[in-house]
């Protein structure tokens, strides 16, 4: 068999497995963030989430004025950061393969 052609079906596979670990870790984040948001209960307003992608840290925002205060570094929003990424590189992978091959069946 064509490397090109094992690539090419195995491609969806490994965005799969991506994918599916993005959503693990967005699992965690959420769950971190909530614990974070609850920890507050002297605030009678809402009390907002910020998070910061590439510096993988959320913190809090609080009424009524927008302070940003109790920063905490959550490693699973590097993850997610990270796992985008090569999620897109795969699935450009896969769309050039696929567009190859499509050429060379006609």
């Amino acid at each position: 068999m064509k490397p090109m052609r094992v690539a090419e079906k195995i491609l969806p596979y490994v965005a799969g497995v991506l994918f599916a670990s993005m959503w693990a870790a967005a699992m965690d984040v959420s769950s971190h963030l909530s614990a974070m948001d609850s920890q507050l209960g002297i605030y009678r307003d809402l009390v907002g989430v910020k998070v910061f992608w590439f510096e993988s840290k959320a913190c809090l925002v609080l009424p009524p004025d927008a302070y940003v205060s109790n920063c905490n570094y959550l490693g699973g929003i590097r993850a997610i950061t990270l796992l985008s990424a090569l999620l897109a590189v795969v699935l450009v992978a896969y769309m050039i393969l696929r567009k190859k091959n499509a050429k060379n069946l006609q």
